[in-house]
């Protein structure tokens, strides 16, 4: 409560050096102390107020980044009308405050309006200056911001498939391959071997096809098979039109990834993987048969996903679980 009337009385003070300017420009040097002069200070202070919140209802309407010519013009509309209106009521005032004589629009306002108006909208103009260039600045803070989350949110993604468990679990199976059946050996190593040529070519890609994505949980899911065999069924179902949509990169393996991790997986209760879009957003869901041996989920693999959207799309990833059915529906976005 002190800050407002803080700010109100410094507002009030730079108001009233204003006004103090203007009179000394426009009116008699004899007219400048008088009691319009408070009352101009309070219209300035309005004028300023006013001004300002028609700058924040633009700013939810049209921002500067995004539409400069279209923010440009409406502010420009706005604040002249606002400015021009209250001004000639401002006068009117004052006029029959001191005449009292009903008229309307007498010849000392017509001297005075245009000059009046022209230094509001330059004190203005210094206002909407001072906010487009501070909105440009917070523009290139956001950027940075994000190429800063978008590095580490790579390198987790980097870390979440380079993990010693992914390596270790597929080396075991290697290693058993290497004695069993040699053929299949060979082709386990050059699956294994695109899944990390994919990992990284994309480590610095902010989106990919999902077409790529789909063809590389191919070789991630081949891998997958070998160690689990049919504990674990995949469905893929995507509609020929949303291949070529977009998503950030590994976020299908990372879901995957999830379901594996955090379910059980046996000949006689098989884990079953649905893959599939419809309505433009591709969904990723299983049945739900926890392990024993409950992981602890920080969801960090979601949240990196979450954290990676938002700078993308509008629309943010949703979970869904019904206690049966665990579910993750991710939007796909359209490159122009």
């Amino acid at each position: 409560m002190k800050r407002v009337a803080y700010l109100f009385f410094i507002k009030l003070l730079i108001a009233l050096v204003i006004a103090l300017l203007f009179k000394l420009i426009f009116l008699r040097i004899e007219d400048l102390i008088g009691p319009d002069l408070f009352l101009i200070s309070i219209v300035i202070v309005f004028l300023w107020e006013g001004n300002k919140q028609i700058d924040h209802w633009l700013n939810k309407k049209y921002s500067w980044i995004d539409f400069p010519q279209k923010r440009l013009m409406a502010q420009a509309i706005a604040f002249m009308l606002f400015t021009a209106l209250t001004l000639f009521l401002l006068m009117y005032t004052l006029h029959q405050i001191r005449f009292g004589d009903g008229v309307l629009v007498d010849r000392k306002m017509r001297e005075i309006f245009f000059p009046a108006i022209f230094f509001a909208l330059a004190f203005i103009a210094i206002y909407v200056g001072f906010d487009f260039f501070k909105s440009w600045k917070n523009s290139l803070l956001e950027v940075e911001k994000y190429k800063t989350q978008s590095a580490e949110a790579q390198l987790q993604n980097l870390k979440n498939q380079i993990n010693p468990h992914f390596l270790f679990n597929n080396l075991s199976v290697l290693s058993s391959l290497v004695y069993q059946n040699q053929d299949k050996a060979v082709n386990f190593i050059n699956e294994l071997s695109k899944v990390y040529r994919y990992v990284l070519d994309n480590k610095n890609a902010e989106l990919v096809s999902l077409a790529d994505e789909l063809a590389f949980l191919q070789h991630y899911t081949y891998l997958l098979k070998i160690r689990f065999e049919t504990a674990v069924d995949f469905s893929i179902n995507i509609a020929d039109e949303d291949k070529n949509s977009f998503l950030p990169p590994m976020c299908l393996q990372m879901l995957v990834e999830n379901t594996i991790q955090h379910n059980e997986a046996s000949l006689a209760n098989p884990l079953m993987v649905k893959i599939y879009t419809h309505d433009h957003v591709l969904v990723i869901e299983n049945n739900i048969q926890l392990r024993s041996d409950k992981v602890t989920s920080t969801k960090t693999g979601l949240k990196n996903i979450a954290s990676r959207y938002a700078y993308f799309a509008e629309k943010k990833p949703e979970i869904v679980n019904d206690g049966k059915i665990f579910k993750v529906v991710l939007p796909l976005m359209i490159q122009e």
